[in-house]
């Protein structure tokens, strides 16, 4: 790579930009950052989130998939009613 190439550098964001890109506000961001766990990279006083940072702090985010209660009801409901059609 040729002395100040910039490409290995370039997937670096600052937190304005970081924020844009993952939907979110600069606050929670910097907050995750300094108190949270999130990882960044610190160069000097400027925070830098690289694409892999950003890549774990969607994962971090990211909250799985849960029944709804109204569809446990249902189900509830449903075998209740199947097993006294059963007894009948």
């Amino acid at each position: 790579m040729a002395v100040g190439s910039n490409t290995e550098h370039d997937d670096f964001m600052t937190p304005d930009e970081a924020a844009k890109d993952l939907g979110c506000g600069v606050r929670w961001l910097r907050d995750g950052a300094n108190h949270r766990g999130f990882p960044h990279h610190r160069l000097g006083k400027a925070m830098q989130f690289s694409a892999q940072d950003r890549a774990e702090i969607r994962a971090m985010s990211r909250v799985p998939a849960q029944p709804s209660k109204l569809a446990a009801a249902r189900r509830r409901k449903a075998a209740s009613l199947r097993s006294a059609k059963a007894v009948a």
